[in-house]
């Protein structure tokens, strides 16, 4: 029996020294808790974990090293665990912040540790280990998820679950809670002139701004592209007058901010901001907030952009007719509704035919045909403009496409006259209209450059006339040419003349009506087309539609007239024809021997007819390229 003794004492000594090591080696940290609450034990691991010696830890309140924000979780989990069958529940598990020593907290004096809790005498066992860098990961992926990769901005997932919460919580009475939904003006034109780095820098910078500019309660988002929006809390307020003068100011306060100048590698560069506002409304859903703050951002671009704009219900009418509209054209482009007619343009002094003007039309099931801006009107305003951006772009895409395309045709048929294709300034700053893409197109059908004119309308003061230079030199380079539309109508024509590389003045039509009765107007086409010759620049009038205004232009120096005095927009087959004889009859001073003299003007007016003179002031004629609108 004493030899068997010895044999298990041995034998048991083994073991203890077996696990004495595999305690003592364990990079996790053991510690036994006694009932109290006391540390009875702490492995040596404590010091490459805590930061701390076991021995200091020895003798603890476990308590005193849990995290306060944490130990009422932790003493409701222990409570509860030991409270459990043994049999049903072995094992629980417990994560927390722990108290460590300066060398591994981090600067905050807490690890995040996870431990494996066992009983053991009435007290406890923890197996714990250092999670804190896998927490930190989760946190990090879970900012990630909610934020902006780009501006850190919260996104569109946060943005609405926290315009949820306000519509839906506590605060949902407060009818004066706001979305502001804001798009920055000319933001594309950035991307496309001085790169998508420069943009990407631009978007961080009016972050910043937002984020600088809302309140502490309030937030501001990213939700994508160039929106941002903000949820602006409500202070309880039933005063709609209030209400509304307290968030347009607040709106109007971001407008002005995130329009100041932009500085994007030492140039700078600028940008407005359209707002739209929104209120929680009694009934509105989260999703219906934001579409209503963003039909009225919407609005603000329609009006003019660089604007506040607050939702009323009337928009979702005017959102139900766009899409008609889209849908309309999209389905008239495929269909191929959408034709070319093209308008001679007539040299003065000969009548000869040097170009022709691509317009298009759309031809209604009774055979007529429609300028764009009145198959696409919007509203009551009749027109068609920049605020209809997709549909105007994809339009002047196939225009063009098709101008070209048309001319080889006609240039492999022998009638090699250039086309002239008119463009809103800003779409020549498309990605898709640069000199590659330019040379791509006529490449692919097979177009002398020399044939093509393209012609600038609606400049924009906001479009930079830097980048605008930049892009028309390179095509002038191609041997694409250059017209400048709508010459006279503006400030902004004389602008573009001063710093744009331009071959071709076009003379707005306002000027032409009027020529031949009005002695101001003659002073100033006379002096317009002056410049024009002075810079050695053709020079074209726009709706020369009578003989009189024909000989008025071609004495003041006019090279060149399109207009219903020669011809209309004609199809293709009556363009050929034309092309043919090549030559339009122009009147001849000489033969208006009769010609009765305005006074004051010089300029020969309709000759009377045999029963006495006919009237001297002539009603201007309207033009072939325009039809009235039909009606609805």
């Amino acid at each position: 029996m004493l030899l068997d003794n010895i044999t298990l004492t041995q034998e048991l000594a083994q073991k203890e020294n077996h696990f004495r090591s595999l305690v003592q080696g364990s990079s996790d940290v053991i510690m036994i808790a006694a009932p109290t609450g006391v540390l009875r034990y702490v492995s040596p691991a404590a010091a490459g974990v805590y930061g701390r010696d076991a021995e200091e830890l020895v003798g603890s309140e476990l308590a005193s090293l849990i995290h306060p924000e944490d130990l009422g979780r932790v003493v409701h989990e222990v409570r509860r665990f030991l409270a459990a069958a043994p049999e049903d529940e072995p094992t629980t598990r417990i994560e927390c912040r722990f108290r460590a020593g300066e060398q591994r907290s981090g600067g905050d004096g807490w690890l995040n540790v996870e431990s494996t809790v066992n009983r053991h005498h009435g007290g406890l066992i923890f197996n714990s280990r250092d999670v804190t860098e896998r927490v930190r990961l989760q946190a990090q992926l879970q900012h990630n998820a909610s934020h902006d990769a780009l501006t850190d901005l919260p996104n569109r997932a946060l943005f609405t679950e926290r315009v949820t919460q306000a519509v839906t919580g506590r605060r949902a009475s407060d009818h004066d809670t706001a979305v502001l939904y804001i798009d920055l003006d000319g933001f594309k034109q950035v991307n496309d002139t001085i790169g998508h780095q420069a943009g990407d820098e631009l978007l961080i910078q009016a972050a910043r701004r937002l984020g600088d500019s809302v309140r502490a309660g309030d937030i501001a988002a990213r939700l994508g592209g160039d929106e941002f929006a903000a949820l602006i809390t409500g202070d309880g307020t039933r005063d709609l007058a209030a209400r509304e003068f307290r968030i347009h100011e607040i709106a109007d306060r971001l407008r002005i901010r995130l329009s100041e100048p932009y500085r994007i590698d030492g140039r700078e560069v600028r940008v407005a901001a359209s707002i739209g506002v929104a209120f929680a409304e009694p009934g509105v859903s989260p999703a219906g907030l934001l579409r209503n703050a963003d039909l009225a951002m919407y609005r603000a671009k329609q009006a003019g952009k660089g604007r506040v704009e607050l939702y009323a219900p009337q928009m979702q009418t005017e959102v139900a007719h766009r899409a008609e509209l889209a849908t309309k054209l999209r389905t008239a482009l495929h269909d191929g509704a959408f034709s070319l007619l093209h308008q001679p343009v007539v040299e003065l002094s000969s009548g000869r035919v040097t170009a022709v003007a691509a317009h298009a039309r759309w031809r209604s099931a009774q055979g007529i045909f429609f300028t764009p801006a009145e198959f696409l009107r919007v509203g009551d305003r009749g027109r068609f403009t920049e605020d209809d951006g997709d549909r105007a772009a994809e339009l002047d895409r196939w225009q063009l496409e098709a101008a070209v395309e048309q001319a080889s045709a006609r240039h492999r048929a022998g009638y090699p006259v250039p086309v002239a294709v008119r463009l809103p300034a800003r779409r020549l700053l498309d990605q898709a209209l640069s000199p590659k893409g330019v040379e791509s197109l006529l490449t692919r059908h097979g177009l002398p450059s020399r044939a093509l004119v393209l012609e600038l309308s609606e400049s924009d003061p906001r479009i930079p006339l830097d980048d605008l230079e930049r892009r028309l030199v390179a095509l002038r380079r191609l041997g694409v040419r250059i017209a400048l539309d709508g010459f006279g109508s503006g400030v902004a024509a004389i602008s573009a003349l001063r710093r744009l590389p331009v071959d071709v003045l076009r003379l707005d039509r306002g000027l032409v009506d009027g020529v031949v009765e009005s002695a101001r107007l003659h002073k100033i086409t006379a002096g317009l087309l002056r410049i024009a010759g002075d810079l050695g620049m053709q020079s074209v009038a726009d709706g020369v539609d009578l003989p009189e205004q024909v000989l008025a232009l071609r004495s003041m120096g006019c090279t060149h007239g399109m207009g219903t005095a020669f011809s209309g927009p004609l199809d293709e087959h009556r363009l050929r024809r034309s092309l043919t004889h090549a030559h339009y009859p122009v009147p001849d001073l000489a033969v208006q021997g009769r010609a009765v003299v305005l006074t004051g003007s010089g300029l020969p007016a309709r000759q009377g007819g045999p029963a006495g003179p006919e009237s001297l002031v002539h009603p201007p004629l309207r033009s072939n390229s325009e039809t009235s609108v039909p009606p609805t």
